[in-house]
């Protein structure tokens, strides 16, 4: 993951203790929640790369109320955000999409490199395969990005039908989403410094 990997390990610290902390009313619209604050941690990443920092595995399979493209009806993981193009495979096999996945335009989201981003509705506290917690998987899965949830605080504004962000590192983000642009480093501005006097210089000399 490019987008993880070229912080420092100063960085990667700070990030355990949070940059933004999620409140959400119900488990899926937490989930919707950290899915926002990890695109906004990470503006320049790729569906791969946020697919990557987001594993299907976490939550594996989808309910056996609703037929699905995923687990249990089919080999394929339910995961945590499925590419807007299941939209096609869903109408294709007559398979309702806003049963398994968050699909109004004011709750889906767009990777660096365009693709839509679908975060998966259900999450269930007793997974369908494996029996695990989906939603605190995930929880525990996203600290090490910067993401942590609290409690739903009934004062807070909610955002998107059910959650609210809260920037707790502004210092961090703004080190993440706005990083400096490379420099020459100062050795080299001072060398062509000197070549360009001493062309100068030398010229100087020739005309006299």
């Amino acid at each position: 993951m490019k987008v993880f990997e070229k912080l420092s390990d100063a960085q990667k610290l700070s990030l355990k203790k949070g940059v933004f902390e999620v409140s959400g009313r119900h488990m899926n619209r937490t989930a919707l929640g950290i899915v926002d604050a990890m695109i906004q941690i990470y503006p320049t990443a790729t569906f791969d790369e946020l697919k990557q920092m987001l594993p299907d595995a976490i939550n594996p399979s989808a309910p056996k109320n609703f037929k699905s493209l995923f687990r249990p009806y089919t080999d394929r993981m339910y995961g945590v955000i499925q590419p807007g193009s299941i939209r096609q495979e869903c109408a294709a096999q007559d398979i309702d999409l806003n049963a398994s996945h968050f699909t109004d335009a004011s709750e889906t989201f767009k990777s660096a490199d365009g693709v839509e981003i679908l975060v998966a509705k259900t999450w269930e506290s007793k997974d369908t395969e494996t029996g695990e917690h989906d939603l605190q998987n995930l929880i525990n899965h996203v600290e090490k990005y910067g993401v942590r949830v609290v409690d739903y605080k009934a004062e807070k504004p909610f955002e998107k039908g059910g959650y609210s962000l809260e920037m707790i590192n502004p210092t961090l983000f703004a080190e993440l989403t706005s990083p400096k642009k490379n420099r020459f480093p100062a050795w080299i501005l001072v060398v062509l410094f000197c070549i360009i006097a001493g062309i100068s210089a030398y010229f100087l000399l020739m005309k006299k």
